[in-house]
């Protein structure tokens, strides 16, 4: 579940963050992204998501931002019982980016730290067993590649996301006494979207 109080109050505060800086360099951007994510856990599945960023281009090559993102997760808790974990990430996160060149073609590389937001719904079937909510901090380096066409920007990136302090959780259902139950301590994700509002090549 995305919680849009939060996330508005979030880029609220990003775009008067952004309004305050010297406008003379500075180029705002808005991106939209569809997400590939994987976790480092055995009998995880691959994925979908979306997200965006808000961004502040500090001339051509260097951007600050804000961004969120929605990640579904799903992998089999145990297999003996048809136990499964299914829920959302949701990184809620600062970003910033390094673009390595200002022309038509530019790879960049980057990071991002802030709340990643966890949602899981342990089932056994279509019965709901145990609901848990987690809020952890949360970084990941990145390296992209995007393409500037006009003022618009076509990018493609990859994440490795570190999630610090997230324990795997053991509920006592009665039904199955003491199910442990793992949450991803790291994931690969792959974006790929457009940037509006991205700046010119030479």
């Amino acid at each position: 579940m995305i919680y849009p109080k939060n996330l508005r109050r979030f880029f609220s505060m990003g775009a008067l963050v952004m309004l305050l800086i010297p406008a003379a360099e500075a180029q705002v951007a808005f991106s939209l992204h569809g997400t590939l994510a994987a976790p480092t856990l055995d009998d995880a599945n691959t994925r979908g998501g979306a997200g965006a960023n808000l961004k502040l281009f500090l001339g051509k090559q260097f951007a600050i931002g804000a961004a969120a993102k929605y990640i579904s997760l799903s992998y089999e808790a145990n297999n003996s019982i048809g136990l499964q974990a299914i829920g959302s990430l949701i990184p809620v996160t600062a970003t910033a980016d390094y673009y390595l060149t200002s022309g038509f073609i530019r790879p960049y590389i980057g990071g991002e730290a802030g709340a990643y937001i966890q949602r899981y719904d342990l089932r056994q079937g279509t019965n709901s067993l145990y609901e848990s909510k987690t809020t952890r901090f949360g970084a990941a380096p990145k390296v992209g590649l995007a393409i500037a066409i006009g003022n618009l920007g076509v990018f493609a990136e990859g994440n490795y996301h570190f999630i610090f302090s997230n324990k795997d959780g053991s509920p006592d259902i009665t039904s199955s006494s003491n199910i442990s139950f793992k949450r991803p301590q790291n994931l690969w994700s792959l974006n790929a979207g457009i940037t509006f509002g991205f700046p010119n090549s030479n």
